[in-house]
């Protein structure tokens, strides 16, 4: 095996390590925690019971709402209408 094709190889797999790395530590405990908060949030919505399942201090009633649905045609899509959080 020639020297070129080990050094090769290690750099393949030291950026391998480092991408993996960036998915573990950052990627990942943000995907988490939104859809800790979002879970909270449909629980709050359901029952009106606050949860902080996570513990970062964003409970059901604080948890970002991301807004209504917008059709194609630019009226707003009413999915669930009457019930709270859906409307």
């Amino acid at each position: 095996m020639s020297v070129k094709k080990i050094f090769v190889i290690l750099i393949t797999i030291v950026a391998c390590v480092a991408i993996g790395a960036l998915v573990l530590n950052i990627l990942m405990p943000n995907a988490v925690t939104q859809v800790v908060n979002a879970t909270e949030n449909m629980i709050y919505k359901a029952t009106g019971i606050e949860f902080d399942f996570n513990g970062d201090g964003v409970t059901g009633s604080n948890a970002m709402n991301p807004g209504s649905a917008i059709d194609n045609t630019g009226d707003k899509a009413s999915d669930g209408v009457g019930v709270e959080g859906f409307n």
